[in-house]
């Protein structure tokens, strides 16, 4: 993968906009895995009269068989709904005590947001998103969900919709995520300055902080607390 070269250098210098994935990016992923992984089975097995193995092995298999595929994959609604587990809301909001944003996130987005519009691209549909960044959120103008807006992963027709939709050319934006096909080639090849974050510090070429973006940007370093 491409790492951090000079023509990349010379890219970011027309930036005005920076795009940032949600989860393993600024918040880890337990929130939304322990909603679907086990509080959903949870209420399952409450709602049937089942034991939680039994009611897992069900919800799995009801997944299974909508498939990411279709936009009912992502949709928090559609499962409480298909499993008749009521609202989803209150149960979000009862689980927020999950919600991980890594250290880093706070001191670096007060840092750009002087220089730079920030916004959220992310595949996590807004049902999570909204209180996943809930402590960040005064940060960014917006915050698009390709799943909720256009009921798919993030594809380079997304990232062309989403810089639309914020009025900027695409080489205008750098996305910065840690998924190497959603959020590096796909923003590549929608005309984005792709940068690929690492937390676990194996790709050599990628950033593995996000503290690490302020000063690739040209800015004063930023220590996360």
């Amino acid at each position: 993968m491409v790492g951090f070269d000079t023509a990349m250098s010379a890219d970011l210098q027309n930036i005005r906009v920076i795009s940032f994935d949600a989860e393993g990016t600024l918040a880890s992923h337990a929130f939304s895995r322990t909603i679907w992984q086990e509080v959903v089975p949870a209420l399952y097995a409450d709602r049937h009269g089942l034991e939680l193995e039994a009611a897992a092995q069900r919800v799995f298999a009801e997944y299974a068989s909508i498939g990411p595929g279709r936009r009912e994959w992502y949709d928090i609604g559609y499962w409480f709904r298909r499993l008749e587990l009521g609202e989803p809301s209150p149960v979000i909001e009862a689980h927020r005590s999950l919600i991980e944003v890594y250290s880093d996130v706070a001191p670096v987005l007060d840092a750009l947001r002087e220089r730079f519009v920030l916004i959220v691209a992310s595949s996590t549909p807004h049902e999570f998103l909204q209180p996943l960044l809930r402590d960040v959120e005064h940060a960014f103008v917006r915050m698009f969900s390709s799943t909720s807006a256009c009921g798919r992963l993030k594809d380079e027709e997304f990232y062309r919709w989403m810089c639309r939709e914020v009025g900027v050319e695409p080489g205008e934006v750098a996305h910065v995520g840690d998924n190497r096909v959603r959020d590096y080639e796909s923003a590549s090849s929608a005309g984005l300055v792709a940068l690929h974050l690492d937390r676990s510090g194996q790709c050599g070429s990628a950033l593995h902080s996000l503290a690490e973006l302020p000063e690739h940007l040209g800015m004063p370093s930023v220590e996360s607390v």
